[in-house]
């Protein structure tokens, strides 16, 4: 508990020493005092913020490394993938940002329209929409004044990948880039992940549900509009690329389609690292710890 901390006990212990002194009034200020100075630093590891589109209030966490007001501090931003959310399969990005914040790196994590505590319906979503998105969350995260913006890494998971690798190869802010079995061939994966008779009925009913969320024609049409191995290669950073040798969602195939073409830029970096075992969303803790192990390292 953060009352436990030394900084926070020698101010408690003043406080109660002051009981002798101060009058109830005097008392009651001090414990609000002492309430708030608590309360600000929990918010300087993990703040709550809204990200503001055109249409939606995005729904994010900034974890903030413990620094100075005048330090900038290298930063990461995590893309979620296809019908997920900040928060991620077994905690995933919660506990990834959190590994990085320790690393001293200020870390946002979002949830799309739709998705998680945003604001707006999965029906409505499209991915021409969601990387717009991620350009706004790109904007929130450098208004915060401990950020380097000469060092903003943009990490991405499955379809999130793709609207990661779409969004770093238009975007000179990106420095790195991190992609997550990361979707390649978007019409392809999706449909794929979703299946064709799902697909089918789509267009014609308009709305699906698939695992519980409703999916409408519009996010399918969006799909071919969007082609990430053909956008990357104008991402001149280097890429680390990251993918379960056993992931049935979006095949290992998509990563080495990746590493091909990032190979025949003329300056950036690749290294593909696959996991031996893990699956789409690496459901182990021996894969989950393999997967933020290989990230920590390659950042540093």
């Amino acid at each position: 508990m953060l009352i436990g901390k030394p900084k926070a006990k020698t101010y408690l212990i003043d406080m109660i020493l002051a009981f002798s002194v101060y009058e109830k009034k005097d008392i009651l200020a001090l414990n609000r005092d002492f309430l708030g100075f608590v309360r600000r630093e929990e918010k300087a590891m993990e703040q709550q913020i809204i990200i503001h589109t055109d249409s939606h209030q995005l729904s994010g966490v900034l974890h903030i490394p413990k620094c100075t007001k005048e330090e900038k501090k290298p930063a990461v931003v995590i893309c979620h993938g296809f019908i997920s959310s900040k928060v991620g399969q077994h905690r995933i990005f919660v506990k990834t940002a959190r590994q990085l914040c320790q690393a001293g790196f200020v870390v946002l994590r979002f949830d799309f329209s739709g998705c998680g505590e945003s604001s707006g319906e999965y029906r409505d979503v499209t991915i021409t929409q969601q990387i717009q998105e991620a350009s706004k969350a790109i904007d929130r995260l450098l208004e915060h004044p401990n950020v380097n913006c000469k060092q903003i890494t943009l990490v991405g998971h499955s379809l999130g990948g793709a609207i990661a690798a779409s969004v770093a190869s238009v975007d000179d802010r990106i420095h790195r880039l991190i992609l997550l079995s990361p979707v390649a061939n978007p019409f392809d994966d999706i449909t794929q992940i979703v299946g064709p008779e799902l697909y089918e009925k789509c267009l014609k009913e308009s709305v699906i549900n698939y695992e519980g969320f409703e999916i409408g024609r519009e996010l399918f049409l969006s799909l071919p509009t969007i082609r990430p191995l053909e956008a990357i290669h104008q991402f001149q950073g280097d890429v680390l690329l990251i993918h379960g040798s056993d992931d049935k969602d979006t095949p290992l195939e998509n990563a080495y389609q990746y590493k091909r073409i990032l190979e025949k830029r003329s300056q950036g970096h690749c290294n593909l690292y696959v996991i031996k075992g893990a699956d789409h969303t690496y459901n182990s803790p021996l894969w989950e710890k393999e997967l933020q192990t290989m990230i920590l390292q390659w950042l540093a």
